[in-house]
């Protein structure tokens, strides 16, 4: 059975490679039952209705991938709460200056975020068999539905 989610949330996602960021919102989305939006699928939202939102991705070039980030500039609302998910092959730091620059300009409150690593392949990683197999493992994926439990409870 889901469990309840008092606030309106959409998670706004792109996965493409391996659906690592994927299998992260499918496990909240399952236990919570709230709306997830895959851009790659031209999926369309009612942003403005959402009372949180959610922005997951892979790490594209120490980035959140620019499809994503394109389709935000256009569509969030000023003023929303939000949080991040990303996965990643390699380690976290500036990941989320993309994101935050663009939800600080719209005026978003930032709640939060989850990070864990993620299978690649990109580029010569290819040639070894990439790296980070075998993430995001079970216990991340836990995690992030953790993590937004926790939120829930802010």
């Amino acid at each position: 059975m889901k469990e309840g989610v008092k606030m309106n949330t959409i998670i706004v996602y792109y996965s493409k490679h391996h659906g690592n960021t994927k299998k992260l919102v499918d496990a909240i989305t399952e236990k919570y039952g709230i709306t997830a939006v895959d851009i790659l699928n031209k999926e369309q939202a009612e942003l403005e209705k959402a009372d949180i939102i959610g922005i997951a991705s892979g790490i594209y070039a120490g980035s959140f991938a620019k499809p994503l980030l394109k389709y935000l500039s256009r569509n969030l609302p000023e003023g929303k709460r939000v949080f991040f998910i990303s996965t990643s092959a390699g380690p976290k730091p500036g990941y989320e200056k993309s994101i935050r620059a663009l939800t600080d300009g719209k005026s978003c409150e930032y709640i939060g975020s989850y990070s864990c690593k993620g299978f690649n392949t990109f580029g010569p990683t290819k040639l070894f068999g990439g790296t980070a197999k075998g993430h995001p493992t079970d216990e991340e994926i836990n995690g992030a539905v953790s993590f937004f439990s926790g939120l829930l409870q802010k």
